[in-house]
């Protein structure tokens, strides 16, 4: 060989040659993660939120609706997933058959709005839950102690240094690696399921009429009252119809209960026998999911009474006034139920600790995304190396708990802004999903190499067309529904800016970020286009 004439080799496109990850979730494990990511616990906020954002709505078909939009998109995610078992999820599917630039700016898009929860629902979390408690059992003994806690638990200042310590904490439990987080997560999944269960006896128990003279006696309002003012607002008196306009709106958006049980095709690289994990844990946990929070929901509603549900749902949307400190959430209004300070405790930490295990998943997950885009040379090399003892990604970790206070800080200080950009960069992560629809309608095709070398159900069939092709299909349908649902509030001026404002910018900046990182790494002589020809290593 002639050294002086020899050109140099390029620089091998992947980090090294395997991941360093190992696997290690179960499928029991990873239905506890999906099942953690979505919240069985925000159950007892159906009948807040469906009511209350679209007046005159039935939610008692929300969760079965939410099921049924679902479905589609949990099959190409299962279909995806068994084919391409890596960390990164639809990022990685979304790079090999259409493009990196595709893949990176919306698998971006969706971990930044998914990285938004932890700040957001940590804070209902020390709020509606932990402060909730404290102002229950003062109602209950006439405690003004424990009244002030309460109130102090709903300024911001003390909302964020709780909210940042309960952060820390359960980044410190991701930090730690799967076998602490997957554990944790179990049992925090068995003590809401734990709940939920006890929750419905309590309330079957005791009936509407104890909470009507509880609330009467408690509250300080009177329930007659409440359901007055509530309908002078638009709260329907009663079951609203199923077949109409608001009560299908809030059906379809009914699915957004359901976000994140995709989380097992996150960390995919992971997991023990692929397909029947991911099937199990997804499928699984839709159906769990559906049948728990729609148990929880008639109950709740029906122990309130419709009128009343409706009445108070509208009454919180709309700022209006109602004796009650923070978010009438079932959980919070367990004391009109039943004076028992044990089950107070128990309703109201159940949906603190539904929060924090949300937060301890999606700060796991997301670090396998961040993962993924290093290890890919997208972000810098040191975002994907793993700790040899604990079998994580240390430093990915700590940059999405890093977020996740940002995020936190966001959601106290400046929540006028941030709830109208979240609610509808949800919409944008819809349009992510519909990216990953097209791209399993065109899998089979573009990339058949990939798609014959699947596991058998990938690869399977209906009248000659692939499954997960008719899979996509359906799920870009399920996608338009749901986002001509979510913006349809806002359509004419108010939608346009929030696009101005939340979506586009999210998805801006992840094209920018790809743009450098594609500039920076052609200096090096690494050419990122190469992301398409090959899977990364196990």
């Amino acid at each position: 060989m002639n050294f002086l004439t020899s050109k140099p080799s390029a620089p091998p496109v992947f980090l090294r040659e395997a991941t360093g990850l190992v696997k290690q979730i179960s499928a029991l494990d990873s239905l506890a993660m999906a099942l953690s990511g979505m919240g069985l616990i925000f159950a007892f906020d159906v009948i807040l939120f469906s009511p209350g954002y679209y007046i005159g709505a039935n939610p008692l078909i929300t969760q079965f609706m939410g099921f049924l939009l679902s479905l589609p998109i949990g099959l190409v995610y299962i279909l995806f997933a068994i084919s391409m078992p890596r960390s990164g999820g639809d990022y990685v599917w979304l790079s090999r058959v259409l493009h990196p630039a595709v893949g990176f700016v919306a698998n971006f898009g969706i971990t930044l709005t998914i990285l938004s929860y932890v700040g957001s629902s940590t804070v209902e979390g020390i709020q509606w839950g932990l402060g909730e408690m404290f102002y229950d059992l003062g109602l209950v003994y006439g405690n003004q102690q424990y009244l002030n806690i309460a109130s102090s638990l709903q300024g911001q200042d003390m909302t964020f240094l709780i909210t940042a310590i309960a952060i820390v904490i359960v980044g410190a439990i991701a930090v730690s690696g799967p076998r602490i987080t997957k554990t944790v997560t179990r049992y925090l999944i068995l003590f809401c399921v734990f709940s939920g269960i006890v929750f419905v006896i309590v309330v079957l128990y005791a009936g509407q009429s104890t909470f009507v003279s509880s609330f009467n006696a408690l509250s300080g309002g009177n329930y007659d009252a409440v359901v007055a003012a509530g309908q002078e607002t638009g709260a329907f008196n009663g079951v609203p119809p199923v077949f109409w306009t608001p009560s299908i709106l809030a059906g379809v958006v009914g699915i957004l209960s359901y976000l994140d049980w995709f989380f097992p095709a996150y960390f995919g690289g992971e997991v023990k026998q692929v397909r029947r994990t991911q099937t199990i844990a997804q499928f699984g946990a839709l159906i769990i999911f559906c049948i728990f929070t729609t148990v929880i929901t008639v109950v709740s509603y029906f122990g309130e009474g419709p009128a009343f549900a409706n009445a108070i749902a509208a009454l919180w949307a709309s700022y209006g006034q109602y004796p009650y400190i923070t978010a009438p959430i079932a959980s919070g209004m367990s004391v009109f139920w039943t004076q028992n300070a044990l089950l107070i405790g128990l309703f109201n930490l159940s949906w603190l600790l539904n929060c924090l295990g949300l937060s301890l998943v999606v700060l796991f997950t997301l670090s396998r995304n961040v993962f993924a885009w290093s290890f890919d040379r997208i972000l810098p090399s040191w975002f994907a190396d793993v700790n040899e003892k604990l079998h994580t990604p240390i430093k990915a970790t700590v940059a999405m708990l890093v977020g996740g206070l940002v995020f936190a800080y966001l959601s106290i200080y400046q929540w006028g802004i941030v709830a109208s950009i979240y609610l509808y960069s949800v919409a944008g992560m819809f349009i992510a999903f519909m990216v990953v629809a097209i791209c399993a309608i065109v899998f089979p095709y573009r990339r058949k190499d990939l798609f014959e070398a699947s596991d058998a159900i990938v690869k399977r069939r209906i009248a000659g067309i692939p499954l997960i092709s008719l899979g996509g299909v359906l799920s870009l349908v399920s996608g338009s529904v749901v986002l001509y649902a979510l913006i349809l509030p806002a359509i004419g001026p108010g939608f346009v800016s929030i696009l101005l404002q939340g979506i586009l910018p999210t998805y801006i900046l992840g094209a920018i970020v790809y743009a450098i990182a594609w500039l920076v790494r052609r200096g090096q002589g690494i050419d990122l286009n190469k992301i398409q020809k090959e899977l990364p290593p196990e």
